[in-house]
């Protein structure tokens, strides 16, 4: 996707020939994506360090999922301990092209405590080296530091957090997405707690990728979404297991114009909570085969 003017997704060679006005963060994925050593040796020269689990994530509660959001303001500690304000240009990628939702997750966190320029680095750190971009060593991590004043913050970044109650509404008359590969989706006959939210659409968000670990074609992305019913003035949302996956449904949904709610509790939370409701197997209910002539 060529995404040099994007304010939401760029390009290695234009975030290298940008590197010096940008600040860089590389996002550590929730869990191991794939075996072996890293393809690329070094960092993005001076990176902030973070991760899923300890920058973009907060403390699991006996309610929430795993992976629940942070508060706003230790997320905007962490950058602070770095000298990074609400105004910085921030550019976030992870070091695996199997990563980029793990990039999409802290997208969405940082947006929504506040910070109003961040972009996704398209392909990640192996995209960056083969556009000839520097590799050197990253920064070495900091206490967290007093946040700015809160007057100068904008919270929600126009990031919207989906409630039990809200997806339970998205899927009955809007559309819900759910990125999960779909044996998860499906579930097990022998398990009554696995399957997934009803009416929910199966979406598997690796779809959205091209073998390169790049993000697929406008053109491509508008036809994924189109294909589901997630195009359009209805209510669309998304979720996974912990709500890393489906902020890559969010992040691409945001580069079409489409607002896409996000269900960050995610299955880790549905699936505990016996008084919701549980459907499994593949369904008709709401599948690529309904109009998707969306205004």
């Amino acid at each position: 996707m060529t995404a040099a003017g994007s304010a939401l997704l760029v390009d290695a060679r234009t975030a290298a020939a940008h590197h010096a006005r940008s600040v860089f963060v590389e996002v550590a994925p929730w869990r191991v994506m794939a075996p072996g050593p890293d393809p690329v040796r070094g960092s993005v020269p001076g990176a902030i360090p973070a991760s899923v689990t300890s920058d973009f994530a907060g403390r699991p509660t006996a309610r929430s999922g795993h992976l629940p959001l942070p508060e706003p303001g230790d997320v905007r500690a962490t950058l602070r301990a770095h000298g990074v304000g609400p105004d910085d240009h921030l550019v976030v990628y992870t070091r695996r092209i199997e990563e980029l939702s793990s990039a999409a997750r802290a997208w969405f966190v940082l947006t929504w405590a506040g910070f109003r320029s961040v972009r996704v680095l398209d392909g990640g750190l192996p995209a960056w080296a083969r556009a000839g971009g520097p590799t050197g060593p990253a920064r070495e991590r900091r206490p967290a530091a007093p946040a700015h004043a809160p007057s100068s913050w904008s919270e929600g970044g126009g990031r919207r957090v989906l409630g039990i109650a809200d997806v339970l509404e998205v899927a009955d008359y809007g559309t819900l997405l759910d990125s999960r590969p779909m044996s998860a989706y499906n579930g097990t006959l022998d398990d009554p707690r696995t399957g997934h939210v009803p009416h929910a659409v199966h979406a598997h968000s690796a779809e959205l990728m091209t073998p390169e670990g790049l993000l697929r074609s406008p053109t491509d992305l508008r036809r994924w979404f189109l294909s589901r019913r997630a195009i359009g003035s209805h209510e669309v949302g998304a979720y996974c297991g912990g709500g890393v996956s489906s902020a890559l449904l969010v992040f691409a949904g945001a580069l079409l114009g489409q607002q896409v709610g996000l269900f960050v509790d995610s299955w880790s939370a549905w699936a505990r909570d016996a008084s919701l409701p549980v459907e499994r197997g593949p369904v008709s209910t709401r599948s690529a085969v309904v109009d998707t002539d969306c205004a």
